[in-house]
């Protein structure tokens, strides 16, 4: 913070990089805690209301073996200070140095957000290709819609998440935890990356053969045997199960997404084969309406916002939504 701290009267928005939201957490690390920088790639405005890193943000936080923090892609006249006095990547909450965490896992929305991702990588001083890390470096981790498509960032990425994250990083912190509880011994990285490829729903570039027909993809193959030749997606079967996030963040100073948000179901009933996000994210999974209308209650009583959004990819399509909205209103 001291190096952070006289940058920001130089830079347009300094709120982008001070935290304090109501709702962040002060997370205690410690030695047998993994700790994971969440990044989301793109400016704190465009971030900062991102409901997916904001429910791992409290999942993590709540494990007793985890801490999280969060990270956004800097402003361009932040990122020249920061290039110019050597002042790398941080997150937000403690405003730790990114290059200290076990995990930095980004969220990849769209596909115009991968070049800030090895801008991230760089700026946190962590070599930009994943085959030139050692054990001394954090395990750079990807999830999101993007994710579906993994092979544009497979020479930058340890290891991707397919489908929702929710259950997921819990495995992930395991392994890791328990390679940190080993020492991190030299030269076991790719045992690790190993081990994370055995989790259902985990792509691990580095433990599959890529073959190709000219510029065209032919096959990937997997180089052991107890990595799956096919990776299924993760998916959440029951939303009741995960009521989050349970205290969203509220920031500093204007954001795109600025009000209540919750999320009423997943998936999509239309089916439209051009739609990316209404396929990837089959079958439907509608939350039970009374778990909506508390948690609608709850979120406006203790962010102090009065607007809420209904989030889903066709929220009039949930089955209660009639008497949702009028209790709402």
């Amino acid at each position: 913070w001291p190096r952070i701290e006289p940058l920001l009267a130089k830079v347009e928005k300094p709120a982008r990089y001070i935290g304090c939201e109501d709702g962040m957490v002060a997370p205690a690390h410690a030695p047998g805690k993994v700790a994971w920088l969440l990044v989301y790639p793109d400016v704190y405005e465009v971030g900062l209301p991102n409901q997916g890193l904001q429910i791992l943000y409290e999942i993590l936080n709540e494990r007793d073996d985890a801490v999280a923090e969060r990270a956004y892609a800097p402003w361009v006249d932040m990122e020249r200070l920061m290039r110019a006095r050597g002042v790398p990547l941080f997150s937000v909450d403690t405003h730790r140095p990114a290059g200290d965490f076990d995990i930095i896992g980004f969220g990849l929305a769209a596909e115009l957000v991968y070049t800030n991702v090895l801008n991230c990588l760089d700026l946190a001083g962590v070599p930009v290709h994943g085959g030139a890390r050692d054990e001394t470096h954090p395990l750079v981790v990807a999830g999101g819609h993007c994710a579906f498509n993994p092979e544009p960032l497979a020479d930058f990425i340890d290891a991707f998440v397919i489908g929702d994250g929710e259950e997921v990083v819990g495995e992930l912190t395991e392994v890791v935890r328990a390679w940190k509880a080993a020492g991190r011994p030299r030269g076991s990285r790719r045992g690790l990356l190993r081990d994370l490829a055995r989790i259902p729903g985990v792509y691990v570039p580095a433990m599959y053969e890529v073959s190709y027909d000219g510029p065209f993809l032919a096959a990937v193959t997997p180089r052991y045997p107890d990595v799956p030749e096919v990776v299924e997606k993760c998916t959440v079967a029951d939303l009741a199960v995960w009521p989050y996030p349970k205290r969203q963040l509220v920031p500093l100073t204007e954001v795109v997404h600025d009000r209540l948000n919750v999320e009423i179901f997943r998936g999509c009933t239309r089916g439209c084969r051009f739609c990316q996000a209404g396929m990837i994210t089959r079958p439907v999974r509608e939350r039970p309406l009374e778990q909506v209308r508390t948690m609608v209650a709850a979120g406006l009583r203790r962010t102090g916002y009065d607007e809420v959004s209904l989030t889903s990819l066709s929220s009039a399509d949930f089955s209660g939504i009639e008497d949702l909205v009028r209790s709402v209103v």
